[in-house]
């Protein structure tokens, strides 16, 4: 019995993850997280802003592509999911307000290599490959998402409002469904080989840059630490 489109999919996500499971949980576990979870809010907004532009360009990419039969299911698909994504940012600059970080610091502030990176690569995919590319983007941002406890222990462990993480808590409670609509969507699809290719590279990608987003956060800290310590000792 062959395995379903999504099936294959989460079998090569599984063999390729590990590098995010370390550098997610170095990040999560980390003694010093309540310093780094509001830049980490303020970069998850940004691919959060760039992730619905990027699902419209890909839609849109889609609709041009008349009589491609994949193309025919993932613009429809993208249609709704920008609707159930619509505003998520805002509420997400909303919980971010709650630490002192105003609208204006988060619009101005620099978005991470890997974050450019994370969300650069699905354009140049959507547009020069196939649209259908950005289902691996997606299937890996919310196939793994925090359990409502997980959230709650780590407000707790950090003493963080429980304000900032409501987007957050909101995401763990809808994400499961969204997941398995993205798996039910792209088991429908008549994939050719070339697409199913374009899925995991996709997939892969988004793993790697996302693992990379933790590893700059933890870095961007260490090196904040290192430079407080040595005015310390200077002073």
């Amino acid at each position: 019995m062959s395995l379903s489109h999504s099936d294959l999919l989460w079998a090569k996500i599984r063999l390729a993850e590990g590098r995010l499971n370390v550098a997610s949980d170095r990040f999560w576990l980390h003694p010093q997280l309540a310093a780094m979870l509001p830049d980490f809010l303020v970069q998850l907004h940004r691919v959060m802003q760039g992730g619905l532009h990027l699902m419209r360009v890909a839609r849109e990419r889609a609709v041009s592509l008349s009589g491609d039969p994949v193309a025919d299911i993932v613009a429809p698909y993208l249609e709704q999911h920008i609707i159930e994504e619509q505003d998520h940012d805002d509420w997400l600059l909303d919980d971010i307000g709650t630490l002192g970080i105003s609208p204006a610091e988060v619009a101005a502030a620099t978005p991470l290599p890997s974050v450019v990176s994370l969300l650069g690569a699905q354009y140049f995919w959507a547009l020069n490959l196939h649209p259908v590319a950005v289902f691996g983007y997606l299937i890996v941002l919310e196939g793994n998402p925090p359990l409502t406890e997980q959230l709650e222990s780590i407000r707790k462990r950090t003493r963080l409002p429980a304000t900032a993480f409501r987007c957050l808590i909101a995401h763990a409670d809808n994400d499961p469904h969204h997941i398995a609509d993205l798996n039910k969507t792209l088991d429908s699809m008549p994939l050719t080989e070339e697409q199913q290719k374009y899925l995991a590279l996709s997939a892969f990608h988004t793993i790697d840059a996302v693992a990379s987003v933790f590893e700059e956060l933890l870095s961007i800290h260490v090196s904040s630490s290192r430079s407080r310590l040595g005015n310390l000792k200077a002073s």
